[in-house]
């Protein structure tokens, strides 16, 4: 080393106690360590990658993919990478599959761990199986947030993982399904929590819209529905019980429903270390023309606690056991119209002011704090008095 550079060098030992230096070279200054850059990777027309899959090769823990608003035909892809942020930009990617797949399994398998995807669509997957996927999750951790999923074999697909949180909202589930009973909407496997929030699931194909078993569910504030065409079993299945919080909802059966109940909870055996259902202020309709169940309760579970719901059409309101107080089962006479799927309560309605506080269980807090907007969207929850029933306040003019 050359004299200069040995000064050089000591200059810089003697500056490291007031900068300061991170293992990795970043410069800390007044004891703070500066965040690294962020790196944003850009598909589309005239960029770098010209589609998602090229991306996906060259990603690196913590990148952002920013995936401008055009349509990707036949275009999947594995995610292996840690901590992404994968995005539509100026509007919705559409990944178009039209049968294209990675894995045999779905348009994009996420394998990677806390992966976040928002803006993007995806539509026509298939795979051998009959169970083609828009996302095949196999990481632990998702958050989906404003986007769309329709037409596929399946929706949304989770495999087994007891560390795996899934958060997915304001998002919308449109039409997915094989047809054989064993495809869904949504379908989330063996995961530690499930929050489903603030989005649109309609017309399953046969199937469910939402299919559970994570130990922990939250399933707040959603639209979940056959509509007049649609022929989905059930709603809401949760296979194997677990802890399910489902307030604030808009859940119906259509006329062409495959199967006669709405909210099932343990059909499948409760497997889980806690089995209760929490049904708070939930709108409830069955237009199915040859009655049913809105509720259906494996025996041995519990607490079971429906409160403050409001329940129209004709079906059992409850098939098993539970603590029922403060609903109101009616022939549609509450709702501003039925028919079209206006499920605001009408002025005068028995459903105003018939509620009560329903407490909290377990920790969480049962009071529903928002309300859906359609399509896929919330709005807090007006203060009036005591609670309304179902899963609106009543308003006047809303």
């Amino acid at each position: 080393m050359t004299r200069e550079n040995l000064r050089l060098a000591r200059i810089a030992l003697m500056l490291i106690p007031l900068l300061g230096c991170a293992g990795d070279g970043t410069v800390i200054a007044d004891g703070k360590q500066a965040a690294a850059s962020q790196r944003v990777l850009r598909v589309g027309p005239g960029q770098k990658y010209s589609k998602p899959s090229q991306a996906a090769w060259s990603a690196r823990n913590g990148d952002v993919i920013e995936i401008a608003a055009a349509v990707y035909e036949r275009d999947a892809a594995v995610w292996i990478q840690n901590n992404l942020t994968i995005r539509g930009v100026g509007g919705r990617a559409h990944l178009r599959a039209n049968g294209a797949n990675a894995e045999d399994k779905a348009i994009w398998v996420i394998k990677g761990n806390s992966t976040t995807i928002e803006n993007i669509e995806f539509s026509g997957a298939s795979v051998g199986d009959h169970n083609g996927a828009g996302i095949r999750q196999e990481g632990t951790g998702l958050t989906v947030r404003n986007c769309y999923f329709h037409d596929n074999e399946e929706g949304i697909l989770t495999g087994e993982n007891r560390a795996s949180e899934i958060l997915i909202e304001h998002s919308e589930f449109a039409r997915n399904g094989y047809g054989d009973g064993y495809t869904h909407n949504l379908y989330i496997g063996e995961v530690k929590r499930f929050t489903l929030r603030y989005s649109y699931v309609h017309h399953a194909v046969i199937g469910h819209n939402v299919k559970t078993r994570a130990r922990e569910n939250y399933i707040l504030y959603n639209r979940i529905m056959d509509e007049e065409t649609g022929n989905s079993s059930y709603a809401i299945d949760f296979s194997n019980g677990g802890i399910a919080y489902v307030i604030g909802n808009l859940l119906q059966q259509g006329p062409n429903t495959d199967n006669y109940t709405l909210v099932s909870f343990g059909a499948e055996g409760l497997n889980n270390p806690a089995n209760e259902l929490y049904l708070v202020n939930n709108t409830l309709v069955n237009d199915y023309p040859e009655g049913g169940v809105f509720v259906f309760v494996k025996p041995e579970a519990g607490p079971v606690k429906i409160v403050n719901n409001l329940f129209v059409g004709q079906a059992k309101l409850l098939e098993g056991q539970g603590e029922l107080a403060y609903n109101l089962v009616s022939e549609g006479a509450e709702l501003r119209d039925r028919a079209r799927l206006e499920y605001r309560l009408k002025t005068k309605s028995r459903a105003i002011d018939a509620g009560a506080n329903p407490g909290i269980a377990t920790g969480f807090d049962l009071v529903p704090r928002f309300e859906y907007v359609h399509p896929a969207e919330k709005q807090k929850r007006p203060e009036s008095g005591a609670l309304d029933l179902g899963g609106y306040e009543y308003q006047a003019n809303p």
